[in-house]
């Protein structure tokens, strides 16, 4: 991660450059720091693929010193950009007589800056140069490391993993693959995080008996991150060839021991065992050696870190064991069967106890889980093992571990070192969240973007900021260095819904943070707490239960304008679930804290937490570098007219807890606001609209409400790309789909609540709005409560392309809404609540609802048949069925929908549910209907 402050320094400047008026007087300078920076950056990018790189601390401080300028760089062109631009506003409100004082103040700062310029740019190049003698040299070089842990990693298919717990399943369905003649699975890959077991697999399987038989060579060969082709293809033919014939092929070149490998292949059947490949280059490379036409049933066996390398032809993922797997791993290497069986029967429940607790805290991954038995191989007192409990991170780091992975540090090191310099920053950033906790996709890809460490040279065409963010979160799950989890509903715009780290990669980033000088992690349980010394850090997170945090030391304040990023964060969701009362028995936050040091912070994210007279802290208005602002769930009153002036904010949470957030009517003046998200109460303090007019930049806007923001300026936001909006008047709904109808190379997302009733302006929407809207294919979710004055309209190409979730209430449509719904192609999930179909009977027919998996029936009172076809359905997951009185039965068709997990029951007549109930042994007459179904719940029988 050499090179990611310049790549940070040089996004910056590139902005700056953008707008040329910002740095006016001093572009020739600019342009010199931003050359110097553009070597540093290449320098240090090549210097991050050397594997001498990592145990340099020569290398390591003259790094930190070059991190350290581009910083100030960064913070002296941003500070006079503001400066300028400032004065000049300020200018135009003055006298035509103080204009001269107004030019040379100006002046004084075009050359001040120039100054600080050349200074920066001179102590830039002489570092440069040391940097790039000291690599020339190979000064500070200490690979011997990694070069000994390299040759440790080489593994062999005839090694036996003696304790060898939890892949029975796994082993099985490997062998069926290798054994099996068929052509589509020519090559099996076997992928996951480091530790999982992927090579100790893969050996059982390249030993097992009928394998042996069923090939007639077998070859293993170790890849591991120091790759070369020809040494790779080499190795793979010695093990195929007569002995007479390996000197000839130690002297082939590579295109030779591609057609010979080729050749051989088609005589022989065999199988080939390719260990611990790294990239997808590295795999593309090797590919042609291998028969497209394999005419004797060779196969090939990967194991990978990397998802993608996976994705040929058949892919397994391996995943973590059990506890109960985890406990039996543990058991065999600490307490093999000599050693327990002069334990008594209470001893070893106790031993139980603490392994099984020691096998959570190794995350289920069976390499921490050997570690951990290795060091208690020789500790049959039981103080001993709770001495490893309870110290089990340094016993990881440092532990005996059983076979060559002694310790986990290392293997997981490795997935680190490998990945591209621009990964790097991206990874250890996820260090900031607490410990098992879900990170939103959606705000790390804001928080990656304010810390600069996403490229706008990345993008691609028509590509946003946020879709390069969105890949790189792409590239680190398939590289198994985080787990995502894909949205509730699909789409096209987004890909993941949330992201965590296994525990053991969360440990890494946090080492790696600190070593790197990335980040600092502070945890905080009750009472009043003090900061410890932060040093020079740059990043800085506070994990707090609840209390007052106190950084306001007069020896930290000096150190608190190093600062780019500070994050106060809950580490327990339920605490915005309580009253905010400050008694000790409530898990609530009181923050007090004074932000005047914090000179140049970049981040700012405020969670859950409860400021001092429900205010701001003092010095916001002051954080003229800030890009990210966050109150999530916050206790604030507020918003001050200040912060709208802040000239670099691109983001704003205001999603506020328990009351009414007053905004001043200047948020329309955040030219580069770019990402606006408010919550569900809110208003402008001078009583009228908001205006957002001017809002060039704003990509997201979240929480409109038509009654609070005006919504004619929604037309002007030019570069809009996601829309979450609430409606209940004519004029704005009529804007509202207008603008999504006219945007749609533009716009990508809309969610959109629309409420008709009596007493508002919008009594019922037009059959042709409606079709416009439903149209459009960046819709994807509706809610309408009231009624819309028709029926649906008709089915026809392009309605509800991307709608994933529509809710539909009191909207009193007579005709059967599933014959038109039934036809929507991406409809996950299906609310009919109260009213919203007055019609006594609704018809699945077969292939309707081709994605759905949710769908809720609730007070459809006049509703008294269901029929379901086979074949409708084919993925539903969830049924909910509430308050239909009049309804006879469920659908017979239930009994084929065999992806139905759920079905709950609401409020229903006691004889509907007699008919699903099995009493006495005795079923009910709808019983076998439903009794495939894992989960069925009644609730409120009436």
């Amino acid at each position: 991660m050499m090179d990611q402050v310049s790549q940070m320094a040089l996004e910056t400047i590139r902005d700056l450059l953008v707008n040329v008026g910002f740095l006016s007087g001093v572009t020739g300078e600019v342009e010199e720091v931003q050359m110097e920076l553009n070597t540093i950056h290449s320098f240090l990018k090549d210097a991050d693929t050397r594997p001498d790189r990592y145990d340099s601390n020569t290398v390591r401080t003259w790094v930190a010193e070059l991190r350290k300028l581009a910083m100030e760089a960064e913070d002296v062109l941003e500070t006079y950009a503001i400066e300028v631009t400032s004065k000049r506003e300020e200018e135009n409100l003055k006298a035509k007589l103080r204009r001269f004082a107004g030019i040379l103040s100006e002046g004084l700062s075009i050359h001040r800056v120039g100054e600080e310029i050349r200074v920066i740019r001179s102590r830039m190049a002489k570092l440069t140069a040391k940097l790039e003698s000291i690599m020339a040299k190979g000064e500070g070089s200490s690979n011997s490391v990694d070069d000994q842990y390299l040759r440790l990693r080489q593994t062999y298919g005839h090694q036996v993993e003696e304790h060898f717990v939890g892949m029975e399943k796994d082993i099985e369905c490997l062998m069926l693959l290798v054994l099996d003649v068929n052509r589509s699975n020519r090559v099996i890959s076997i992928y996951g995080m480091g530790g999982l077991g992927k090579t100790t697999l893969a050996q059982k399987i390249y030993q097992n008996k009928e394998v042996q038989r069923s090939f007639e060579a077998r070859v293993w060969v170790c890849v591991s991150q120091q790759f070369n082709v020809k040494s790779v293809l080499q190795q793979i033919l010695k093990q195929l060839v007569q002995n007479e014939r390996k000197e000839q092929i130690t002297n082939m070149e590579q295109n030779e021991l591609v057609i010979e490998l080729d050749n051989v292949l088609r005589r022989k059947k065999c199988l080939i065992v390719i260990d611990d490949i790294w990239e997808t280059d590295h795999w593309e490379i090797l590919k042609p050696a291998f028969p497209i036409v394999d005419v004797n049933h060779c196969k090939i066996l990967l194991t990978t870190r990397n998802e993608r390398i996976a994705s040929e032809e058949y892919r397994y993922k391996l995943d973590y064991l059990t506890e109960d797997q985890g406990w039996k791993l543990l058991q065999n290497i600490a307490l093999p069967k000599d050693h327990s069986q002069g334990l008594k029967t209470d001893e070893l429940r106790q031993r139980e106890t603490i392994g099984r607790e020691m096998v959570h805290k190794c995350g289920h991954l069976p390499l921490s889980i050997s570690v951990i038995g290795g060091s208690l191989r020789h500790k049959q007192a039981l103080s001993e093992w709770e001495k490893v409990n309870k110290n089990i991170d340094l016993y990881l780091k440092l532990g005996d571990g059983v076979g060559v992975n002694k310790r986990v540090t290392q293997v997981l090191d490795l997935s680190y070192n490998v990945l591209p310099y621009y990964l790097k920053p991206c990874f250890l950033y996820l260090g900031c969240f607490p410990e098992d906790q879900e990170i939103n996709a959606e705000k790390l890809y804001l928080l990656w973007m304010a810390e600069g460490m996403i490229s706008s040279e990345e993008k691609r065409s028509r590509e946003t900021l946020r879709d390069v963010a969105e890949r790189y979160l792409s590239e680190l799950a398939f590289r198994c260095m985080v787990q995502v989890k894909a949205p509730k509903y699909s789409s096209a715009y987004n890909k993941f819904e949330s992201c965590r780290l296994h525990d053991l990669m969360r440990d890494l980033c946090l080492s790696k943070g600190e070593e790197e000088g990335f980040l600092k992690v502070i945890n905080f349980g009750q009472d009043t707490h003090y900061v410890p010394s932060i040093g020079t850090i740059p990043r800085l997170a506070i994990h707090l239960d609840h209390g007052v945090v106190d950084i306001d030391d007069s020896d930290e304040r000096g150190k608190l304008k190093n600062l780019r990023s500070f994050l106060v964060l809950s580490e327990k969701t339920q605490a915005i679930e309580l009253p905010f009362h400050y008694h000790s028995e409530y898990r609530v936050t009181r923050y007090e804290l004074s932000l005047i040091y914090f000179k140049y912070l970049r981040t700012l994210v405020f969670e859950e937490c409860r400021f001092k007279d429900r205010k701001l802290p003092s010095g916001v208005d002051k954080l003229i570098h800030l890009r990210y602002l966050s109150l999530y769930n916050c206790a604030v009153k507020e918003l001050p007219s200040s912060v709208c002036n802040l000239p670099y904010l691109h983001t704003l949470n205001l999603v506020v807890w328990d009351s009414t957030l007053k905004l001043p009517n200047m948020i329309c003046k955040m030219k580069r606001l770019r990402h606006l998200v408010l919550g569900g109460w809110y208003k402008s303090m001078d009583g009228k609209k908001l205006r957002l007019d001017g809002l060039n930049e704003l990509e997201t806007l979240e929480g409109f409400r038509c009654e609070d923001i005006c919504a004619a300026d929604i037309p002007k936001l030019t570069n809009l790309r996601k829309l979450d909006a609430f409606v209940k008047d004519n004029e704005s709904i009529s804007i509202i789909v207008n603008h999504i109808s006219n945007n749609e190379s533009l716009l990508r997302e809309t969610i959109l609540g629309i409420s008709i009733s009596d007493d508002s302006s919008l009594v019922e929407i037009s059959p042709s709005l409606l079709r416009k809207l439903l149209m459009s294919h960046s819709l994807v979710k509706l809610e309408v409560r009231g009624r819309i004055g028709c029926n649906l309209p008709c089915y026809e190409p392009g309605l509800c392309t991307n709608l994933l979730d529509l809710s539909l209430a009191r909207s009193e449509i007579k005709e059967d809404v599933m014959e038109t719904l039934g036809k929507f192609p991406m409809l996950n999930s299906l609310n009919l609540d109260t009213a919203s179909f007055i019609g006594t009977e609704m018809i699945c027919r077969a292939n309707a609802f081709p994605q759905l998996k949710s769908l809720s029936l609730q007070e459809l009172s006049n509703l008294r048949k269901w029929r379901v076809d086979e074949g409708a359905m084919p993925n539903l997951s969830s049924l909910k069925i509430t308050a239909c009185r009049t309804l006879e039965m469920v659908p017979d068709g239930l009994r084929h929908i065999t992806t139905l997990q759920q079905l709950d029951i609401y409020f229903m007549p006691k004889e509907f549910i007699d008919r699903l109930r099995m009493v006495n042994d005795e079923k009910g007459q709808d019983y076998d209907k439903i009794c495939h179904i894992p989960s069925i719940s009644f609730h409120g029988e009436r």
